[in-house]
Formats: structure tokens, C-alpha cells, sequence
């Protein structure tokens, strides 16, 4: 592999400047006490097994992983905003996951929310659905996308092998699980 020079290397530290300034902007840690989600009623496992089953409906809708990445940032920074109680996590997150998606993927992989709604299972009625996305949007301020560690992946992976590649992997992973412990 070839070594970068002086101006791709410019370029990379301006596109990773961007994304930690915009992160620095979005981004609050949600800060668990007692087992839950500061001002709220959401426990880390539950926060977790939400987060696993995003996943799940992710890939069951053949959706990408920068929207699931996405997905699972919006879910996080509105939790971190609002007291939410676990009753409606699912609801919240499926939303967060529709969002997402809407931004990253192409209109006919989507579908309609009332699709997505039958394709999952859920017992969520597409008005709730449509409900929870005015709420999210108008807690994050219509302001959904922040970087993700996919985007960090994408900006640092034409420059590095991918040996180093899948060690940054494991190293954000590990930093994400202790945070949530």
C-alpha cells in the first residue's frame, strides 16, 4: 500500500476535524446511574437488547450499516435528551431506525412505513410511528445526522490496510461497551 502524502494526509485531518466538531455539537453521552439512563427509567440492559434488536430489523430490512449506525446514534442522543420509559424504547428506536433510513437509502429499499411496520412484527401502528418521528425530530431540532463510527471507518479506511482497520473496530467497540456499563 502505497504512503499518503502530505495533501491527502491534510485531507484527512480536515475531514476527521469536521466529524469530531459536528460530534462535539451533537453528541451527549447518555450517563447511566443506578443501572439506568440518567433522568429516566431505561436500564443498560435494556438500552443493549434494544440496541440488538435494531439490528435485527436492520438487517431484516437489507438496510445498510451506516443506517443502522445512524440509527442507533439518533436513538442514543434522544435518550440522552428526553426521559423516555422502556415501554415505548422499541417504539423509539424502530422510529430512529425509519429516520436513518431515510436518509441513507434509496427510496425503493425503504418501502412504506406501514411496510416496514408489517415486515417487523411490531405492534406499532404506523400513526404512532409517524407521532414518534415528529418527537425525534423536534427534540434533535430536525438535525438527525452526526458521524458515526461507520464514517470514521470510511474516512480513515482508503489510507490504512485493513488490519488496522478491524483494530480500530475492536477498540471503538470495547470504549462504546465500557461506556454503557
Amino acid at each position: 500500500m502505497k504512503s499518503p502524502g502530505a495533501a491527502e494526509s491534510r485531507r484527512l485531518v480536515v475531514l476527521l476535524e469536521a466529524a469530531l466538531l459536528r460530534e462535539a455539537r451533537l453528541w451527549k453521552v447518555p450517563v447511566f446511574k443506578n443501572g439506568c439512563i440518567q433522568g429516566g427509567d431505561v436500564s443498560s440492559s435494556q438500552y443493549q437488547e434494544t440496541i440488538f434488536w435494531l439490528g435485527e430489523m436492520n438487517r431484516l430490512f437489507h438496510f445498510c450499516p451506516e443506517t443502522f449506525a445512524l440509527g442507533v446514534c439518533v436513538l442514543t442522543r434522544l435518550l440522552s435528551t428526553v426521559k423516555a420509559q422502556p415501554k415505548y424504547l422499541k417504539c423509539i428506536a424502530f422510529t430512529s431506525l425509519v429516520l436513518a433510513a431515510k436518509i441513507n437509502e434509496e427510496d425503493e429499499v425503504i418501502g412504506s412505513v406501514q411496510d416496514l411496520v408489517v415486515q417487523s412484527g411490531c405492534s406499532f401502528s404506523t400513526a404512532e410511528i409517524l407521532r414518534m418521528e415528529r418527537i425525534i425530530l423536534d427534540k434533535l431540532q430536525w438535525d438527525l445526522y452526526t458521524a458515526t463510527a461507520v464514517d470514521f471507518i470510511h474516512i480513515v479506511s482508503w489510507q490504512i490496510d485493513g488490519q488496522t482497520i478491524l483494530l480500530f473496530v475492536i477498540l471503538f467497540l470495547d470504549l462504546s461497551c465500557r461506556s454503557i456499563s
